[in-house]
């Protein structure tokens, strides 16, 4: 399998495929951890004792913002860089981060740990900015 050549003309068509699987399992992955916080909210309001508006938060506005604000210069990064390097950051940030989610004891623990989540679930799906 090769990858792109300096020319231009892309990748053979079972390179192609290949990545194409990759990107494939990347996302998915990132759907799934998105959708995880949501099957357990209740048990984590129960342990860390939170209302329902921090949950709101927590779920909502805290992963949005910053899934939505970090896009912006990593597409710029991907557009100027390597896109394999934004990506294989992104996983190891999210990855990271989801796992601090589980070691959290506190709401500004979690919370912290889910904006982390959403800087490296951007860079997950770099797109061109132009």
């Amino acid at each position: 399998m090769s990858s792109p050549d300096a020319t231009g003309r892309g990748a053979s068509p079972a390179y192609a495929r290949w990545a194409l699987g990759v990107l494939f399992c990347v996302y998915a992955v990132n759907l799934l951890d998105r959708q995880i916080l949501a099957i357990l909210l209740e048990p984590i309001k129960r342990e860390l004792g939170v209302s329902d508006k921090a949950l709101g938060f927590l779920t909502g506005f805290a992963f949005a913002l910053f899934y939505s604000t970090a896009g912006i210069p990593i597409a710029r990064w991907a557009d100027r860089g390597s896109r394999v390097n934004v990506i294989s950051i992104g996983l190891v940030l999210w990855s990271s981060a989801t796992a601090a989610c589980g070691l959290a004891r506190s709401f500004v623990q979690l919370a912290a740990a889910r904006v982390a989540v959403g800087v490296g679930e951007a860079a997950g799906t770099p797109r061109p900015t132009r």
